[in-house]
C-alpha cells in the first residue's frame, strides 16, 4: 500500500503528493544546470545562475517579509509546493542554485556536473518513490526513497564522461548518505558540495599516484 494518499499530506505533516510532484517537476528542470554547464561552459552558465539566484532570493524576501498582498500572491501560486519547514526559510530553489554555484566554483567540471545531476535526479526519484511506496521509515525519510535516490544517481553516472564510473558510484553513495542524514542544512545545498568533495579527493589521489608511479 502506498505510504501516502495522493491528495493528502503525509504523516510527517509534509506537502501533498500532488504538491510533491509539481515541486519535483520544477526541481527536475534544474537538470538544465549541469547540461548547460557541459555544453555552454562557465562563462555562460554562471551569470545565468547568479541572475536566477537573485530572482529566487527576491521571491523569498517577498514571501517572508513583503506586503500582505504580495505574500498572498506568492502563496496563491507557490503555496502547494512549499514545505512547512520552508514557510519561515528559503525555498529549495534558492538552496539548489546556491549549491550549484558553489559546486561549479570549487570543483572540476566533470565532478561538478555529476554532483549537481545527483541532487537533481536522485532527489526527484527518492522523494516521489519514498512518498508513494516508502514503508521502512527513518525520521522523515524512507529506505525505499534512499535506494531510489542511489539508483537514479548511478543511472546518471553512466552517461557522464570524464570520471571513472566507480568514482561516481562512490560519489552517489556519499550523496545518498548525506541526503538521508541531513538535519539542519538543506540537502539541495549540502549534497552536491559533499558528493563533489568526495569525488574530487579520489580523483586527485588517483592523479598523484599515477604521477609518482
Amino acid at each position: 500500500m502506498a505510504a501516502d494518499s495522493v491528495f493528502s499530506p503525509s504523516n510527517s505533516d509534509d506537502i501533498t503528493i500532488i504538491g510533491e510532484v509539481f515541486r519535483k517537476l520544477i526541481h527536475l528542470g534544474a537538470i538544465a544546470i549541469p547540461v548547460g554547464y557541459y555544453f555552454l561552459g562557465f562563462l555562460v552558465v554562471m551569470p545565468v545562475l547568479f541572475l536566477a539566484l537573485l530572482i529566487s532570493l527576491i521571491m523569498d524576501y517577498i514571501r517572508l517579509f513583503g506586503h500582505e498582498r504580495s505574500r498572498s500572491f506568492v502563496h496563491k501560486y507557490l503555496g502547494i509546493m512549499i514545505r512547512p519547514s520552508e514557510k519561515k526559510d528559503l525555498v529549495g530553489a534558492t538552496y539548489i542554485l546556491t549549491g550549484s554555484i558553489l559546486t561549479i566554483f570549487l570543483f572540476d567540471k566533470p565532478i561538478a556536473i555529476a554532483a549537481i545531476a545527483f541532487i537533481v535526479v536522485g532527489d526527484t526519484a527518492g522523494a516521489i518513490i519514498g512518498r508513494l511506496w516508502g514503508l521502512v521509515r527513518f525520521r522523515d525519510k524512507s529506505l525505499e526513497g534512499s535506494v531510489s535516490f542511489f539508483l537514479a544517481c548511478c543511472l546518471v553516472a553512466i552517461i557522464i564522461p570524464g570520471i571513472p564510473f566507480w568514482v561516481m558510484v562512490i560519489g552517489a553513495i556519499a550523496a545518498t548518505i548525506v541526503e538521508a542524514i541531513t538535519l539542519h542544512i538543506d540537502d539541495n545545498l549540502i549534497v552536491p558540495v559533499s558528493a563533489a568533495a568526495i569525488m574530487q579527493v579520489i580523483v586527485s589521489q588517483m592523479f598523484v599516484l599515477k604521477h609518482f608511479t
